[in-house]
C-alpha cells in the first residue's frame, strides 16, 4: 500500500523473503485501492477509514497474508476477507511488529458479546463491519465505550483529528 511517506516497500520484501523460505510465491495482483493514511492515526480513525482490494484471488490457493506493522488489525483483517470471498483461503499471517495491545487476532467472545448486547447494530451502521469480524484489538478498543453516543461523538473527534493530521502533511 501507499504511505503518506511513498511507497512501503517493507511488506513487499519481506513477502519475497517469507515466499523464499516457505517455498511459495509472492503474489502482487491482490492490491490495496486506497490511501487510509493509518500512520499517525488513533484506534478510532483505523476503525473509521478500512482500506479495501482488488485483484485476482486464485481459487483455493492458499495466502499468507504479510505487513511490517499492525496496530488494530484492521487491514489484514480487510484482506483476509478479500480473499476469502473470492474463493482463496487464509493460512496465516506474518507481521514485523505487532503494535496491538493483544498478540491475538480473534476477539475474546465476552467482549463480542458486551458489545452487542450494548450496541446491537450501531457496530455495523457505523464502521461497515459486523460485530463478529471486529479483531481482537478492535474489539477491546470499542468496549471502553459505554453508549453508541459516545462512539459517535468519538468518531466525530477522529474525523476532525484526521483531517488537521493530513492537512499538516499537505493532503486534503
Amino acid at each position: 500500500a501507499k504511505e503518506a511517506t511513498g511507497d512501503n516497500a517493507i511488506p513487499l520484501l519481506l513477502s519475497v523473503l517469507c515466499a523464499e523460505k516457505l517455498d511459495g510465491k509472492v503474489e502482487v495482483d491482490v492490491v490495496q485501492l486506497q490511501r487510509v493514511f493509518h500512520t499517525g492515526a488513533d484506534p478510532m480513525e483505523r476503525l473509521l477509514s478500512r482500506p479495501s482490494f482488488e485483484g485476482k484471488v486464485d481459487r483455493q490457493a492458499h495466502y499468507v497474508l504479510v505487513d511490517d506493522v499492525t496496530s488494530m488489525g484492521g487491514t489484514l483483517a480487510e484482506l483476509a476477507n478479500y480473499i476469502l470471498l473470492n474463493g482463496g483461503q487464509v493460512a496465516g499471517s506474518i507481521v514485523l511488529v505487532n503494535a496491538g495491545r493483544s498478540k491475538d487476532f480473534q476477539p475474546v467472545k465476552k467482549h463480542i458479546q458486551l458489545l452487542e448486547e450494548r450496541f446491537s447494530d450501531e457496530i455495523k451502521q457505523t464502521f461497515g463491519i459486523h460485530t463478529r469480524a471486529l479483531t481482537a484489538n478492535e474489539a477491546s478498543y470499542l468496549v471502553g465505550f459505554r453508549t453508541a453516543d459516545e462512539i459517535r461523538n468519538r468518531c466525530i473527534k477522529a474525523e476532525k483529528e484526521r483531517n488537521l493530521r493530513l492537512l499538516s502533511k499537505g493532503y486534503g
